[in-house]
């Protein structure tokens, strides 16, 4: 697709000839079928009058110019009573008011698209929305949508301002995702630092428990060993008992 304001003085070549014929002037619109009608030359001195291309006779639409089979298809005005109504209409798609067929304005037409190949416009842009999301930005709304093209106003079917795509909505929606990732990011980030303090916390004390050095009792002569066994202290050596003598009796 091709924006309309890509046509004008693009330079016109004549293919059989090898000939710049002129630039593109102007764009002759056919409000019935909604396409490019024709060109309008701008010889820049190479013709006296008025002349136009009909758009069916344009072989190609390219970035830097425009070409047709031969300069014989660039004619006079006056020899094309098919055409010569819609070139004194002077129709325009940009700088008119866009509003619903149930009398709902959606702005204004900024610029329009054209397929190159059948001249058929596709599209049409609008600024100055009054719609929601759609204060300042820019919309497009497909020329399938569009009902009349007039000279003061453009007319759309009931309810095509939902079939609107609004530049501002899509970057809006873009710029919530991101900042609700952004949120949830940071939250997921704050918690993983919460939870790694914590483990290096209880790190940290079970280290200082496992470091702590044992207590150790010492032991007395008296008292015997906590790890000496009943087999060793029955090897201590006894006292032996002194027997007692009995003296007899009377």
């Amino acid at each position: 697709m091709k924006p309309s304001r890509k046509y004008l003085s693009l330079p016109i070549i004549s293919l059989q000839e090898g000939q710049q014929i002129g630039y593109v002037k102007s764009l002759i619109l056919d409000a019935a079928t909604k396409s490019l009608a024709a060109i309008v030359v701008d010889s820049k001195g190479f013709f006296k009058d008025q002349r136009i291309i009909p758009y069916a006779k344009v072989v190609s639409v390219g970035d830097d110019a425009i070409t047709i089979d031969t300069g014989s298809h660039v004619e006079k005005t006056s020899s094309l009573p098919d055409l010569l109504d819609l070139v004194k209409g002077k129709l325009s798609i940009i700088g008119t008011k866009m509003v619903t067929e149930t009398g709902k304005t959606l702005g204004i037409a900024d610029e329009y698209y054209v397929d190159p190949k059948t001249g058929k416009i596709t599209q049409v842009e609008i600024s100055g929305g009054k719609l929601e999301g759609f204060l300042s930005g820019k919309a497009w709304i497909s020329a399938e949508h569009i009902m009349t093209i007039g000279h003061d106003v453009i007319v759309t079917k009931q309810g095509s301002e939902s079939a609107l795509t609004i530049a501002d909505k899509g970057l809006n929606d873009t710029l919530k995702n991101l900042i609700h990732s952004t949120s949830s990011l940071a939250t997921e980030t704050t918690h993983t630092i919460g939870s790694y303090f914590k483990k290096d916390k209880a790190k940290v004390a079970s280290q200082l428990t496992q470091d702590k050095p044992p207590i150790i009792i010492p032991e007395t002569e008296s008292t015997p060993s906590a790890c000496q066994t009943t087999s060793e202290m029955s090897e201590i050596p006894q006292t032996p008992e002194i027997p007692v003598t009995k003296e007899p009796l009377g």
